[in-house]
């Protein structure tokens, strides 16, 4: 890679790209890669190379870090709905000079059969489900991750069944019928089965993209049921890229 001089790479991670990415760069010799975690999931999966966890404060505090580490690149990896870190990336990387390139994998998009109601946050996703026709009692698959379930307090008359990788605080979990803690990727099958099991009338979603958690989507397609989809934030500012190989490309041209 004919980086002059520093040859660090700082990947933002926290996605399975940023695993790939970090697996693919580190076979690179003579390179360094550094993967950075937010710190807020435990026992993330920790790709090869070295890491660090926490947070760097804010766009001033990331551009101190990569001056101070003479870091060339920065790939920012993060999930497509960790806006503030993307943008704390690019004003970072506007302040030191520092390249930056947004790894953002493709949105899911609609498909026959597909039954979408998008939102723009979880809060319109709560006052659509009240509002909606679903029977008193059906069952609210939510996939949206633990920082947004306190948003579906405000959901009265149906019974909310939450997926979710972390431990929600207590008053979260006494508002639902059942708490599901498992990471994916889950299987067509396994989707299909948990909804069945659980007779989910609707799913609830961020536009994610990717493979590790679309058959949930797959399943409520065959299934018939509706999806209230959350819209992604716009994209940050910058250069984005949808696949590690093009990553890979874009560090090999960097002078």
């Amino acid at each position: 890679m004919p980086m002059a001089g520093s040859r660090r790479v700082l990947i933002l991670g926290g996605t399975q790209e940023a695993v790939d990415l970090a697996t693919r760069l580190n076979a690179e010799q003579g390179l360094e890669v550094i993967t950075s975690f937010a710190g807020v999931t435990q026992n993330p999966r920790l790709p090869r190379g070295e890491t660090r966890s926490g947070g760097f404060g804010g766009a001033d505090g990331l551009a101190t870090y990569l001056r101070e580490e003479g870091v060339a690149a920065v790939v920012d990896a993060t999930h497509p709905y960790a806006a503030s870190i993307s943008l704390n990336a690019a004003d970072a990387g506007k302040a030191t000079g520092v390249p930056v390139l947004h790894l953002t994998r493709p949105a899911w998009e609609m498909r026959d059969g597909d039954v979408w109601q998008l939102a723009g946050g979880p809060a319109e996703a709560a006052a659509w489900l009240n509002a909606s026709a679903l029977p008193d009692g059906a069952g609210v698959l939510l996939t949206t991750g633990r920082s947004d379930l306190a948003a579906y307090r405000a959901v009265r008359r149906l019974r909310l069944i939450a997926r979710v990788v972390e431990t929600p605080n207590p008053e979260c979990r006494e508002m639902l019928d059942r708490l599901i803690q498992d990471r994916g990727p889950f299987t067509l099958d396994a989707e299909r089965r948990l909804m069945i099991d659980n007779q989910v009338a609707c799913l609830v979603s961020k536009n994610s993209g990717g493979t590790a958690s679309y058959p949930k989507i797959e399943a409520a397609r065959e299934l018939g049921l509706p999806v209230v989809m959350i819209r992604r934030p716009a994209p940050p500012p910058g250069l984005c890229v949808p696949s590690v190989a093009d990553v890979a490309s874009w560090l090999e041209n960097l002078a």
